[in-house]
């Protein structure tokens, strides 16, 4: 029988379990209850404008980016840097994601060094809120008068800002990432006129491109089923995408199979890959540095792989060409979104993409009202201010924030132009994991139901519906537990 429970998630419910027993002992569940588990100190000062007055405040900051966007990431802090010299200067800490909330959650818990900015997953907000780690913003936002309104985000992540606690804001939302598809233009003007945008179009292409003899044995899709994110980022798009629910609103249970509706949206998400490999369009378990070589070598139509590589593709398959990056951009190499690519059906979920997306938050270790505004306008500038978008976009984030994306500065970026505003038809088609405290239960037997199913060697319904059932069952085991 297959352990159901990974290490990484017996370490985060062993994690809520510890957390669940010291809010049961006394402890508050939040700001609407009978008192707050943070505190404020110490008085602003202003100017004649009524503009904080920042002198040499020091905020750490713990984040999750870890991967290749780390570089960019400490280049934007360093900016920020110089230009509040004197006045705020933030110091950063990049934990990877695998134990990014248990660490950041023993720090604040224990008083051990604890950080005082928190860019962790839009998943954590939940949890960090029910325990007491992180405090809202509200309080300080009306003293400094530092504008960060959730109203001026996308509404489908700006939704979770309140991390369950309507009216308060506990957690701004900075960007959005998922897998992306990258086209060969020269290559793709064979078959289409433009890059597909339905599953019938991409159907159609990929018929022509493995019905050309020049192609012979090849695959147009080119993707690694076994990346670290391939499997939750697109396989849970493909459920979205065909109107299934990853989880109730109202006990967090799920019901993948035993919800017809929901049983359905599963089998077309499986169908949708099946249906792909089956035809020839694509293959289960390739190595991503062979298929890059391939599509880099004209083989392959589309690329699917992480946005935090973009920049490094873009100049590699440049050098490669021998063409610089303006030229790959407007001949070669092109941007696409899978919105509708993996519906079976036509709905109106159709276009949905999932993925994750980084929000700001506060630690409750925080007293210093000075240290909270500081705070805030790290944060408005890091979502206001356009440069920065586009600089944290070539590192493969679409920003979120309504007023960097109407800016003509972000929107006319060659990488934003180009690639980021082509991987997604809207942010407002954006989705996230939202808030489940169970989130890491979910997550990881969504993921084992990809496996279980396009992974089979031995594909069949029965099969398929047992997997889904099986994985179901082990989600609410785990939250009937705690």
């Amino acid at each position: 029988m297959k352990n159901l429970f990974s290490k990484r998630t017996l370490t985060a419910l062993a994690l809520c379990l510890c957390m669940l027993f010291s809010v049961a002992c006394g402890g508050k569940n939040g700001p609407s209850s009978d008192g707050d588990w943070w505190t404020s100190e110490g008085e602003l000062v202003k100017d004649e404008q009524g503009n904080v007055v920042f002198d040499n405040v020091e905020v750490k900051l713990s984040t999750v980016v870890s991967g290749e966007d780390k570089t960019a990431f400490k280049a934007l802090v360093a900016k920020f840097n110089r230009l509040y010299d004197g006045k705020i200067n933030v110091i950063t800490t990049n934990i990877g994601a695998e134990g990014f909330e248990s660490t950041v959650s023993k720090q604040i818990t224990n008083n051990s060094n604890p950080p005082d900015l928190i860019m962790s997953h839009q998943k954590a907000n939940r949890n960090f809120a029910d325990n007491k780690i992180i405090q809202p913003f509200d309080e300080v936002i009306e003293q400094s008068g530092i504008d960060i309104d959730p109203a001026n985000f996308a509404a489908g992540l700006a939704q979770y800002s309140s991390a369950g606690y309507e009216g308060s804001l506990f957690a701004v939302p900075v960007d959005a990432q998922s897998i992306v598809v990258f086209y060969n233009k020269q290559l793709l003007a064979k078959y289409a006129q433009t890059p597909p945008s339905s599953r019938a179009e991409l159907l159609s292409v990929c018929k022509a491109f493995t019905e050309d003899t020049a192609n012979a044995g090849k695959a147009p899709i080119a993707w690694s089923t076994g990346g670290d994110y391939f499997a939750e980022y697109v396989f849970l798009t493909a459920v979205l995408q065909n109107g299934g629910k990853f989880y109730n609103d109202s006990d967090f249970k799920v019901a993948w199979n035993s919800d017809e509706a929901n049983r359905t949206a599963f089998n077309n998400a499986i169908q949708s890959f099946r249906e792909l490999i089956d035809k020839g369009y694509a293959k289960y378990n390739e190595a991503d540095n062979t298929i890059l070589s391939e599509f880099m070598a004209g083989k392959r139509l589309f690329y699917f792989t992480v946005p935090w590589t973009m920049e490094s593709l873009v100049t590699n398959y440049a050098d490669q060409l021998g063409v610089s990056v303006e030229t790959l951009m407007s001949d070669y190499l092109g941007g696409v979104s899978m919105s509708g690519w993996f519906a079976m059906t036509d709905n109106e979920a159709k276009n949905n993409i999932y993925g994750d997306s980084h929000f700001f938050s506060m630690s409750r270790s925080v007293t210093d009202i000075n240290k909270k505004a500081a705070i805030c306008e790290f944060i408005r500038w890091f979502t206001q201010e356009s440069s920065v978008g586009a600089e944290w976009a070539k590192a493969g984030h679409i920003s979120a924030s309504n007023i960097i994306s109407a800016d003509d500065e972000y929107k006319n970026d060659p990488y934003v132009s180009n690639y980021i505003s082509k991987f997604f038809t809207s942010i407002d088609d954006f989705r996230s994991i939202g808030a489940t405290p169970y989130y890491e239960a979910v997550i990881s037997n969504l993921k084992g139901i990809f496996i279980d199913t396009v992974g089979s060697s031995k594909p069949s319904v029965s099969a398929d519906e047992a997997a889904i059932k099986q994985r179901q069952d082990s989600v609410n085991a785990q939250i009937d537990f705690f």
